[in-house]
């Protein structure tokens, strides 16, 4: 007699791109419908305890902003917090300008400021990678085992993260006297928001042509992490 098919112990396979068992063509986030390239939930950056991230649903996303043309990434930080990223690739005026050699003047104001400069972590596992594997420039995302040889190592990625003063960290040692002292947690609606603002500050930027300023720094090779989960 043929024994009786189950699906016990049969392990569902995530999809590629993802940690999820598929990859959902749209999400929501705040107002605005957004087609995901990446997602993933990374268990151990997950804030711990009630908060206002108990109801977001995952840490990592990564999607085409269509208006500026750019990449972005929302990419949970170590500490709990959003941190936001947009690429430019070679060309564009401030391809390989380090967080600290920003001319005042290119006008990129996202939520604290940039406090992150570097060349795509393609060495990083996906899940927490500053990085986007695509073909072309279309931002569209592989799903083969050839995908990272499609990795657009040479982006130069601008962030930020939601990590500075009046800003409640999840992770600090006393998260409900932070709230009491007035510390707000950035939600990924906000940042969000944010993250799009930058690409458009920078896509704005792009059109307007040359700087006058120090010339960009070559790009080095990807440096240690930062505190925060860098």
């Amino acid at each position: 007699m043929p024994k009786k098919k189950t699906a016990a112990g049969r392990a569902i396979a995530p999809a590629g791109n993802t940690n999820l068992t598929h990859l959902p063509e749209r999400i929501a986030i705040g107002d605005h419908e957004v087609r995901p390239e990446q997602i993933y939930i990374i268990k151990d950056r997950r804030p711990r305890g009630q908060g206002p991230w108990s109801d977001e649903g995952f840490d990592k996303i990564a999607w085409h902003d269509a208006e500026s043309g750019l990449d972005c990434i929302l990419l949970r930080q170590a500490s709990g917090v959003w941190g936001g990223f947009v690429a430019v690739e070679r060309g564009h005026p401030l391809y390989g300008y380090r967080e600290d050699a920003i001319p005042a003047g290119a006008g990129l104001t996202p939520h604290g400021g940039i406090d992150y400069a570097e060349i795509c972590s393609r060495n990083k596992p996906e899940a927490v990678r500053v990085c986007h594997t695509r073909i072309g420039g279309r931002g569209a995302m592989l799903d083969t085992p050839n995908a990272e040889d499609q990795t657009a190592a040479d982006a130069w990625w601008f962030g930020f993260a939601a990590d500075k003063p009046g800003d409640l960290v999840p992770s600090g040692s006393k998260p409900i006297l932070a709230r009491e002292e007035g510390e707000v947690y950035r939600g990924i609606d906000y940042m969000y928001e944010e993250t799009i603002k930058l690409a458009r500050q920078l896509n704005g930027f792009e059109a307007r042509g040359a700087i006058d300023a120090a010339p960009a720094l070559a790009p080095p090779s990807p440096r240690l992490g930062k505190s925060g989960g860098r």
